[in-house]
């Protein structure tokens, strides 16, 4: 039986990949189910999306800068990870996925990842170009990530990519993100 997302609290990490635009809808319907929402983006995210879009839907600040912090004692990354129940990475780019395995919290996003309970739900949802997804790199740090103790990849179908070609690659759509976050 399906979890109530009443007052569950949801963190969305956003990378800069093509997909963005779908967090959007996601968190419409996370609100819509009375969950909720606080996003972080990291620097390509904001050249691809406003955070003022993300504020706009959560009526809440995205996060954005390890330097211009929204919490008054200056630890959003620490807040943050402790704040929340579940935190989706999506669209997860090949390259945040490598300093996430790697250890490297070289901005707001990578450091909340980092600094999250082992108990709270990491659920990654890689969205790039096939040949990036394919990638020996790449496949080996989902491995890695793989092992963190509860996580859950959701991998990339096939489909149109961003560049026009077909392959795997594409991000799932948002029901089948949602419906995972409803099984936790």
């Amino acid at each position: 039986m399906p979890k109530n997302l009443k007052n569950k609290k949801i963190i969305i990490g956003v990378t800069g990949g093509a997909a963005i635009y779908k967090i959007c809808s996601l968190i419409r319907l996370f609100l819509k189910n009375e969950a909720q929402v606080r996003v972080v983006m990291s620097e390509n995210a904001t050249k691809l999306i406003s955070p003022l879009m993300f504020q706009t839907l959560t009526h809440f600040p995205a996060y954005t800068s390890m330097f211009e912090p929204i919490s008054p004692n200056g630890l959003d990354h620490i807040n943050l990870a402790e704040w929340g129940d579940i935190f989706i990475l999506a669209p997860a780019t090949a390259n945040t996925i490598g300093k996430v395995v790697n250890g490297i919290a070289d901005n707001l996003l990578t450091s909340v990842i980092l600094a999250l309970p082992e108990k709270t739900p990491l659920i990654v949802v890689p969205a790039m170009n096939d040949n990036m997804w394919k990638n020996v790199f790449t496949q080996e740090n989902i491995k890695k990530l793989e092992k963190r103790k509860n996580c859950y990849m959701i991998e990339p179908i096939k489909g149109i990519l961003a560049s026009g070609k077909v392959g795997q690659g594409k991000m799932v759509e948002i029901e089948k993100i949602f419906d995972e976050v409803k099984k936790l």
